[in-house]
């Protein structure tokens, strides 16, 4: 009989932390600091921990493609259309297909085709992820994976969206801008990136002894539902900027807080940290991030791809192409790994 595996929150228990911490210090992620780290490794050693990554999950026959998991709050937004155009072009330089799990988790058994599989933006108790992870299937996240299915991936991919959010409101701030509002998403979309960045912004604030106005919103808002978490963070009179998460927030906002006679320029601040290449990134008036999906999209198959060819990869892998766009710059200065040239590469 194989011998029984040790698991996070077995550790958990032994060193009294979180499994949450537990999982973030052995896997790179989160905010741990580095003696924190150094516990959970010794108790990982004494106890016997063997990560559960991809080397166990190598398979001997090939099906000729990868698999992709969009959460369905997320699919009608334009960076998840542009990342999965960038994966199947990945897909095909890896001569592969690529194919969309779209059907519901919760119906009938799932057998999935597929060599591999790319989850984006992995959401807490998703039940597809479990049905993954339970068919021994390969697994990528783009962005940091619960917890709980940590140890089941076999590598991450995600964007420095701390860094991105901090460089935002530093660039806010240096323009005169002293009280930036926030408006993220709700805990029906609470993927590591809003944790991130909605954390960013609390730090940001606590480092430059600003009183915090952040507010969440549905990701899928109404304009009402949207107007509401606007009007909420930007009614205290000092507030002089709104720095929104989602993509497309920014750019509908910018009615309302002209509505409430908050003139987006340099009169008031408006930033983006996940943009849309029209409303957002397009438009010089507000601070835009350029997270590149499609190039993102084509380095996580990538990273898929050196994963089952048993390549050496580090379990926490960042995406470098991003930039941001500084209100009031030219629109050629945004990333060049956004443009289509980078398609032809």
């Amino acid at each position: 009989m194989a011998p029984r595996r040790v698991t996070i929150v077995e550790i958990a228990e032994h060193v009294g932390l979180s499994k949450t911490t537990v999982s973030d210090a052995l896997h790179g992620g989160g905010r741990v600091s580095p003696s924190t780290a150094a516990k959970v490794a010794a108790a990982a050693r004494e106890l016997g921990y063997v990560t559960n990554r991809a080397a166990r999950q190598l398979r001997g026959r090939s099906v000729g493609a990868f698999g992709i998991y969009i959460p369905p709050i997320a699919r009608n937004f334009n960076f998840y259309m542009e990342f999965a155009f960038g994966a199947a072009h990945g897909s095909a330089e890896h001569d592969a297909d690529l194919t969309l799990f779209a059907r519901d988790a919760e119906v009938g058994p799932r057998h999935f085709q597929v060599d591999g599989v790319i989850a984006v933006d992995p959401l807490p108790g998703d039940p597809m992820l479990e049905r993954l992870v339970d068919a021994d299937i390969p697994i990528v996240t783009a962005g940091r994976p619960p917890a709980a299915l940590a140890d089941a991936v076999a590598a991450v991919i995600e964007a420095p969206h701390s860094e991105l959010a901090r460089t935002v409101l530093d660039y806010l701030h240096e323009s005169g801008f002293r009280r930036p509002a926030f408006v993220g998403s709700d805990r029906q979309f609470f993927s590591s990136w809003a944790d991130d960045v909605r954390q960013s912004y609390l730090d940001w604030c606590a480092a430059h002894d600003v009183e915090p106005s952040a507010f969440d919103c549905p990701l899928g808002a109404t304009l009402d539902e949207l107007g509401a978490a606007v009007r909420s963070a930007v009614k205290p009179s000092d507030v002089d900027a709104l720095v929104c998460a989602p993509q497309g927030f920014a750019g509908r906002s910018m009615g309302i807080l002209e509505s409430m006679g908050r003139h987006v320029g340099p009169e008031f601040g408006l930033a983006a940290l996940s943009s849309d290449p029209t409303t957002e990134l397009g438009n010089t008036r507000m601070t835009a991030v350029d997270l590149a999906p499609w190039t993102f999209g084509r380095e996580a198959v990538g990273l898929l791809a050196a994963v089952m060819a048993g390549e050496p990869r580090p379990y926490l892998n960042r995406f470098e192409k991003v930039s941001v766009r500084k209100a009031g710059e030219e629109i050629g200065a945004r990333s060049q790994a956004s443009r289509p040239a980078d398609r032809r590469t």
